[in-house]
């Protein structure tokens, strides 16, 4: 975990302070409010770093940031639910995955 202070000194992240609050304020970041202040995990760093890149680098702008994260949010929670769902299918007896897998062919080649 990083301090605000620490993400800032961040050279990946390549944000001033009010820029930082001003994306906590929007909720495209979520640290964790602690009595010291903003503690970042690494998803929050990870996640300022691609802010950084699409703002800097490729122009994306408050609207056009509102979709991408938004989007990736789905898409970032579509592949838990995946996961989650293969780990369940991969518990079950060899002959209920091979019917599974039987059922999923059959409606990706309709």
């Amino acid at each position: 975990m990083k301090t605000l202070e620490e993400v800032l000194e961040m050279q990946e992240v390549r944000l001033d302070q009010h820029a930082l609050e001003v994306y906590i304020r929007r909720e495209w970041v979520r640290p964790l409010k602690k009595k010291s202040g903003w503690v970042f995990e690494e998803i929050d760093i990870a996640r300022l770093h691609l802010i950084s890149q699409l703002v800097q680098d490729m122009q994306v702008n408050e609207e056009g940031m509102e979709v991408v994260l938004s989007l990736l949010d789905q898409l970032y929670g579509l592949r838990a639910h995946m996961k989650r769902l293969t780990h369940a299918v991969t518990r079950q007896p060899p002959e209920v995955q091979q019917d599974i897998i039987a059922i999923v062919k059959q409606m990706t080649d309709s």
